[in-house]
């Protein structure tokens, strides 16, 4: 007798079939992580771009919407000792994002030497 038995095949049908069940949730937490990663990015190079704005003199105070996200760029005093008050400016940016049922927020900080 040449070949595989019926039950041969169904055994290695079934063993197979348990294998690939075993890889779905695997597959799901790769996806799951892909879009994390892919949202975080989105969010950096958001923050960067209002930071940039900000050294270019573009941006100042304010808020707006971007995709999925919204940011908000305040102002303020920044002092440090050793230097005289109002020589520095901080620069808050602040974005917000829906994540499932939690709001989020990432901040990004920049301070600027105001020109004399």
């Amino acid at each position: 007798m040449n070949g595989f038995s019926l039950l041969e095949v169904l055994i290695a049908s079934l063993i197979m079939v348990i294998g690939i069940i075993g890889l779905i949730p695997a597959f799901n937490a790769g996806m799951k992580s892909a879009s994390r990663a892919k949202m975080w990015t989105e969010v950096a190079v958001l923050g960067q771009k209002k930071i940039e704005e900000i050294k270019a003199g573009i941006q100042k105070e304010g808020h707006g919407k971007e995709g999925p996200y919204s940011w908000e760029v305040t102002e303020e005093d920044y002092s440090v000792s050793g230097l005289p008050k109002g020589v520095l400016r901080r620069y808050n940016v602040v974005v917000r994002w829906q994540d499932g049922t939690r709001i989020r927020e990432e901040q990004f900080v920049y301070i600027k030497r105001v020109s004399e």
